[in-house]
């Protein structure tokens, strides 16, 4: 290896942390949302960032009840009387975009970004 191949990978590493660094900051989770639907329907709309310690939800459902923990970082189906318990198993999302979904209760956990009113969806040019 050259002293020039050394300061190439070094350059090169540096812009792929500064982009994955750039990326990162600017999908950052300040304002998450949890929306909980069931059938489809938001039945409700949790900004994480007012949560101050660990909350349970209880979402009457055909068979039973579900129950779903959230605090400020995010939120995980606790119990629900669906068979499989894949929902249950998966764990907490924390990301915004990621999902959980409890087919047989048709029950939805989606967590976003709180969009301002005015903010654009695209530019596109």
């Amino acid at each position: 290896m050259r002293k020039n191949d050394f300061w190439l990978i070094l350059v090169l590493a540096v812009l792929a942390l500064g982009s994955w660094f750039l990326f990162h900051s600017r999908t950052a989770d300040r304002d998450k949302v949890l929306v909980v639907r069931k059938d489809q329907q938001v039945i409700q709309r949790i900004e994480l960032k007012k949560v101050t310690s660990e909350t349970k939800l209880i979402i009457p459902v055909d068979h039973g009840e579900l129950v779903v923990a959230y605090d400020r970082e995010g939120g995980q189906v606790v119990s629900s009387p669906c068979p499989d318990q894949v929902c249950v198993r998966q764990g907490k999302i924390t990301r915004s975009g990621q999902t959980i979904a409890c087919v047989p209760e048709k029950v939805l956990l989606t967590l976003t970004t709180a969009a301002k009113e005015n903010d654009h969806d695209a530019i596109l040019r």
